[in-house]
């Protein structure tokens, strides 16, 4: 089958492309081992390049948007469309792609599959005037859709959008980069102490994804734990680096770092936090970062939102509430009594192989 994929270039803070990175890029590389051809449309609102390049196999077409590119943007997706004759027209990674993938699949008579890997309301397209109601009647009447996450399918489901052909296709894992590792060794190589109870977080930072509640989650630790230390690596989300003070005794903040380092710093942890609050992103997504910290078979604390309690829902003591920093320190508590001893998560079906298989049946049903 012959796909387009229709995606921006950039997921929050990170560039899928030059850091080969992201959903989009693991799960159409595996995607691509079914023998499907498989190209990439690539918008670029931030460098605004206009070039192509081919990563994995995937021919990618990277082109800007900017009120000056726009035109030319339109006249290259027509142009690829045209020339191609793809079998499948996948749009993901914000609304807006929703929108122009509905209405190019319904020019060139090709399907449409809508990817909703986070929930859309919240981005900054939903500002647009009737954008939340074209939305809707594009995910109703795509030929089929997919969601991150059981809740945000279950979400379609209880507002009557959409009830059949949603199927769920979470965030997987490359297990080839995550993997457990010698904790000693990786805390060598990240210049960490060897002999601190170390608690670690990478991704974004920003306040909606409850980095400020692990911060005063930290200082209760540290009352009943004084070897206990903070580790984090990410970027701040916007202008969160103002609001979010990691120059601080006892905290560690290593930037953005790549992600065999990522898979490092997880295995230099005692503990591997996912501290989401609750709130209209948080309760529909699946973060990477948990099923990464399962890979490495780490003792985790994660809040209590969203897919999460499906994943960990075996562990009761993973869990915490979110936005309470009490109950969050008291989790990682008991963690940190675990003297390292690895966990073994039931990750099986979150290899990004297996998610594929999964979509490719889905895909070959229309």
């Amino acid at each position: 089958m012959k796909i387009l994929v229709l995606t921006s270039r950039y997921t929050a803070t990170r560039d899928i492309i030059n850091e080969d990175f992201g959903r989009q890029v693991r799960l159409f590389e595996a995607l691509r081992k079914f023998k499907h051809d498989i190209d990439f449309f690539c918008v670029d609102y931030r460098k605004l390049e206009n070039k192509n390049a081919k990563l994995h196999g995937i021919n990618v077409f990277i082109r800007p948007l900017s009120m000056y590119y726009f035109l030319n943007l339109i006249n290259s997706l027509n142009n690829i469309l045209k020339i191609k004759k793809y079998d499948l027209l996948i749009a993901t990674s914000d609304p807006l792609w929703g929108a122009f993938g509905y209405y190019y699949a319904k020019k060139y008579n090709i399907k449409f599959l809508y990817d909703l890997h986070d929930n859309y309301e919240v981005y900054l397209t939903y500002k647009m005037p009737f954008f939340g109601l074209l939305n809707r009647k594009i995910i109703k009447n795509a030929d089929l859709v997919t969601t991150v996450s059981y809740a945000l399918r279950n979400l379609l489901i209880k507002r009557g959008i959409r009830r059949k052909k949603v199927w769920v296709i979470q965030n997987g894992v490359d297990f080839n980069v995550f993997k457990p590792m010698d904790k000693n060794r990786c805390r060598k190589k990240l210049n960490l102490p060897l002999h601190k109870k170390i608690i670690i977080y990478a991704g974004s930072l920003q306040r909606s994804q409850g980095i400020d509640v692990l911060l005063q989650a930290l200082q209760k630790v540290r009352k009943k734990n004084k070897d206990a230390i903070l580790v984090l690596a990410g970027r701040f989300f916007g202008n969160e680096g103002k609001y979010i003070n990691v120059n601080k005794p006892n905290i560690k903040f290593l930037g953005s770092i790549k992600q065999d380092k990522v898979a490092e710093l997880i295995n230099a942890a005692d503990v591997a936090v996912v501290p989401n609050r609750a709130n209209a992103f948080t309760k529909y997504c699946f973060p990477y970062k948990v099923v990464e910290y399962a890979a490495c078979q780490k003792p985790i604390v994660a809040t209590n939102v969203g897919d999460v309690a499906k994943f960990i829902g075996d562990y009761k003591d993973c869990l915490c509430m979110p936005d309470d920093s009490s109950d969050m320190a008291k989790k990682i508590l008991i963690q940190l009594k675990k003297e390292g001893k690895k966990v073994r998560y039931n990750i099986s079906n979150n290899t990004w192989k297996a998610i594929a298989s999964k979509l490719n049946k889905i895909i070959l049903s229309i």
